[in-house]
């Protein structure tokens, strides 16, 4: 049956049934042109619906193709075509309109049932279902099960404000996925090389700081986004917005990659130095672009597309001419400018004369001028790389003949300056050591002048004053007894005081050396004890001595009963009133172990830190505002050192404790 109705297909067709051409499509038809296939009408107002446009089909209006690709110009008439095709093939039917910048297209087509299909698409268009818009237009006209089968008529509807091309073509799935195949591994490899080659420039101009390099690099950019994604139809890979965006406003990237090329072919050439006279012509042809580019900006898309392939055309061939010229006046880097050149400038005057009528389109035609451009390109960033060469050796040489001058200038210098920084170095040494002779000395004089006027005068003025109220016989026995006792607290404060300040006195001038022999410390701090025993009472302070037996040591007697004293003070002085302090004497196979512990009231009065630098620390008052002159614990810290041992402060919560070890005696 199946074959039959293709028999009365054919014989309807030789017999002249059918005024418009039939397509039979089947698995072996190629991916090309159907223009000659194609009917066509111009729709000058564009307002023409399907029914009149159906209407005047029949009135014989539609006018026969005889090109592959049909040309309608720069026109803003809407244009019909009309196709008669016979699906032959087993699978579906596929029309792919090989242009991505046409920016309305309407596909009608007959469905089983009355129903029509219509499917709309176009460069400023949202997706639609069986229509994939890419950086071409495919429609998807189904097969026997979903369109009326036998002979189907399609008519499709097109506008835009461009030039309009329509490479039409007719193929099924297998043909469309195969030629697609081939066409993006083409497109991909152009597509890489501009990517890297305006990296490539960029990169240059980031290192070299050559400004030739950034007016390349805009060109190569400017022009890459107006071959790939306007000519080649790439924007959609970016989504429809951008799609619409890159439609509406394609000169804008052409014009100033226009005016790079202009800019570029100035300072490249050299036209300033060497032809100064085409720099009016080319003061022109910018003032165009700059024209064009406003006018693109402004939304003027259609008026200018005409103007823009000829004034293309005219500055390829000027920019080109130029080449030649300076290659005239010897400048030998044109000619690869020439030769570059020559891919842009052939490919464009080939395309514009196309346009006008002169050659015939060819699918092949698409491609002109994105592969020149790329090989011009291509050729360009050699050139620019055999500058940056050159440059590099120029200044290699300069740079070279620079660094022996001033390696001969530094080297006399350097002796000079060599001897003046030793001399300096060993003036600086005697005066730092001149300095800190002189800090050191200067704080010691603080330090005697501090204490001498406040906490020895202090405590001397007080008792001075007792002495002369008795000599007046204005205090009575009891009175005198009672100023007296309250008194020994400052005599106890300045007898220590006393010790602590002569004994640092004594390490200032002549340095802490310590005199070891055998001491046994249970005696040594059961007599201590003894003697602080009025202040310990007076405090209502409990001592706990805890020693099993008598240890004893090698270390120097006075040395070590100076640190028991002003342990034992300073844990009287901190302890609040009715607490206890502990003495606790332990010893190992090799060592005495000594530790002092008190509670305290509120912060600790010790700054670790500060205590850890061997630096003099601020004194601080007890529990009976007791004052001492920050010199206790420093002389602990040092004498302990001197006799094998180390000081070491813990705080834990209310208490405080002192300890420290001392070798014991063999």
């Amino acid at each position: 049956m199946r074959y039959a109705l293709i028999l009365l297909v054919y014989l309807a067709s030789f017999s002249g049934g059918y005024a418009q051409p039939l397509i039979n499509l089947n698995d072996s038809s190629p991916y090309s042109n159907i223009g000659r296939s194609v009917s066509y009408l111009e729709d000058k107002t564009g307002g023409l619906n399907l029914a009149a446009v159906k209407a005047l089909d029949k009135g014989g209006r539609f006018l026969k193709s005889d090109a592959e690709i049909l040309a309608f110009g720069n026109r803003r008439s809407a244009f019909w075509m009309k196709l008669n095709y016979f699906n032959k093939s087993d699978g579906k039917a596929f029309l792919v309109i090989d242009v991505p910048n046409v920016e309305s297209i309407d596909l009608y087509a007959d469905l089983p049932g009355g129903h029509q299909l219509h499917l709309h698409t176009g460069s400023l268009s949202v997706k639609m279902k069986r229509v994939v818009a890419s950086n071409n237009y495919i429609f998807d006209l189904g097969g026997a099960d979903d369109i009326h089968p036998g002979i189907q008529t399609v008519y499709i509807r097109v506008k835009t404000n461009n030039i309009l091309l329509l490479p039409v073509k007719l193929v099924t799935a297998e043909t469309l996925i195969a030629e697609s195949a081939l066409k993006t591994r083409f497109e991909a490899m152009y597509i890489g090389a501009l990517i890297i080659l305006f990296f490539f420039n960029l990169f240059l101009y980031l290192s070299f700081k050559d400004h030739i390099y950034f007016i390349y690099s805009i060109y190569v950019g400017s022009l890459f986004i107006y071959l790939i994604f306007y000519i080649r139809g790439y924007g959609y890979v970016f989504g429809t917005n951008f799609r619409a965006f890159i439609n509406l406003y394609p000169h804008i990237f052409l014009s100033v990659s226009c005016l790079a090329s202009a800019l570029f072919s100035i300072n490249y050439l050299e036209l300033k130095k060497r032809i100064p006279g085409v720099i009016r012509i080319y003061n022109v042809l910018i003032f165009c672009w700059l024209v064009i580019l406003v006018l693109s900006i402004l939304g003027y898309k259609s008026a200018i597309s005409g103007i823009v392939n000829y004034l293309l055309m005219l500055s390829s061939v000027f920019l080109w001419i130029n080449g030649f010229l300076s290659y005239r006046t010897g400048h030998k880097a044109a000619l690869y400018y020439i030769l570059a050149w020559a891919f842009v400038c052939i490919p464009i005057l080939f395309v514009t004369l196309t346009l006008s009528g002169v050659f015939a389109y060819h699918d092949y035609t698409f491609y002109i001028v994105p592969a020149g451009t790329t090989i011009e390109l291509l050729l360009l960033s050699f050139a620019l790389g055999d500058r940056f060469n050159t440059i590099r050796k120029q200044n290699i040489r300069l740079i070279t003949t620079q660094k022996e001058r001033l390696e001969k200038l530094v080297q006399g210098r350097t002796l000079k300056l060599n001897e003046s920084v030793k001399m300096l170095k060993e003036r600086t040494l005697k005066l730092n050591e001149t300095i800190e002779t002189l800090e050191e000395t200067n704080a010691v004089k603080n330090k005697l002048f501090s204490i001498i006027a406040h906490d020895l005068r202090s405590p001397f003025n007080s008792l001075l004053s007792i002495f002369s109220l008795k000599d007046m016989n204005l205090l009575t026995f009891e009175d005198l007894k009672m100023l007296l006792n309250e008194s020994r607290k400052s005599i106890d404060t300045i007898h220590n005081t006393l010790n602590n300040l002569l004994y640092w006195a004594k390490s200032q001038m002549e340095g802490v050396t310590a005199f070891p022999s055998n001491l046994d410390l249970k005696e040594m701090i059961s007599n201590l004890l003894l003697v602080y025993q009025p202040l310990i009472t007076r405090k209502s302070i409990g001592i706990a001595f805890l020693a099993d037996q008598h240890i004893e040591v090698y270390a120097d007697e006075n040395q070590i009963q100076l640190v028991m004293r002003n342990l034992i003070d300073n844990a009287i002085k901190f302890t609040p009133f009715q607490q206890n302090i502990t003495i606790s004497l332990k010893k190992d196979a090799t060592h005495a172990h000594i530790i002092v512990t008190n509670p305290v009231s509120g912060a600790v009065a010790i700054n670790q830190d500060t205590f850890s630098s061997g630096k003099i620390h601020n004194p601080a008052y007890g529990t009976a505002n007791e004052k001492g002159v920050g010199l206790g614990l420093h002389l602990c810290r040092e004498y302990i050192q001197q006799n094998g041992g180390e000081l070491i402060v813990e705080l834990r919560s209310d208490q405080v404790s002192f300890s420290f070890s001392l070798p014991i005696a063999m």
